[in-house]
């Protein structure tokens, strides 16, 4: 898959790579467990990726609507894959905002990052993307129908319900909490908005 991923605190160093996918390794390594035994562990460690959530100058959430090959049609931040290891999550973040929208962004901040579960390691890493304006039009890889579509911050935070939605592990929680506790409303709307 590629070594020059960023190394995750989940996998040892001394893990031994037993799988070298095209989006994954597998790695396993033996852990002492508190009795004194040891167990043979495993983790997936996936590609990277970065997501953008594109805030239009008219102050909707610029959204995509997408199929991909062997997948359901699902809605999705722009974003994807790190596929080049020299880039930054933020210069990822960039290209594909800019392929998947045609949008660009002169006000960028970070958000939060995504690093996996019990037996998946990765970094996802999320941007915001203020007063984006289109520039030019999608270009989505070969593998990718793209459709593009705006709502507004209580629509965004009705896609916690929406099983077409596809950063349920990610994004889920936070945009459910926000609809049911009006504090949180109130702070994810100002970290979104900027203010």
């Amino acid at each position: 898959m590629g070594n020059n991923m960023r190394p995750h605190p989940s996998i040892p160093a001394h893990a031994e790579k037993v799988f070298d996918g095209v989006r994954c390794e597998i790695f396993q390594w033996n852990q002492s467990m508190y009795d004194g035994t040891t167990a043979r562990f495993e983790r997936a460690r996936f590609m990277d990726g970065a997501f953008v959530l594109p805030i239009l100058k008219n102050g909707k959430i610029l959204l995509t609507r997408q199929e991909q090959p062997m997948r359901k049609s699902f809605i999705s931040l722009p974003g994807g894959a790190i596929d080049d290891s020299d880039i930054s999550p933020l210069e990822a973040a960039k290209r594909e905002l800019l392929e998947e929208t045609g949008a660009v962004s002169q006000n960028w901040s970070e958000w939060f990052t995504f690093s996996g579960t019990a037996h998946t390691a990765t970094y996802v890493d999320y941007f915001i993307a203020r007063d984006c304006e289109i520039v030019g039009a999608i270009n989505p890889d070969g593998g990718e129908k793209i459709e593009l579509f705006e709502v507004d911050f209580d629509e965004f935070l009705a896609l916690s319900s929406n099983e077409k939605f596809h950063h349920h592990w990610n994004l889920l929680p936070m945009l459910y909490e926000a609809r049911l506790d009006k504090a949180k409303y109130d702070e994810l709307q100002k970290i979104i908005f900027g203010k």
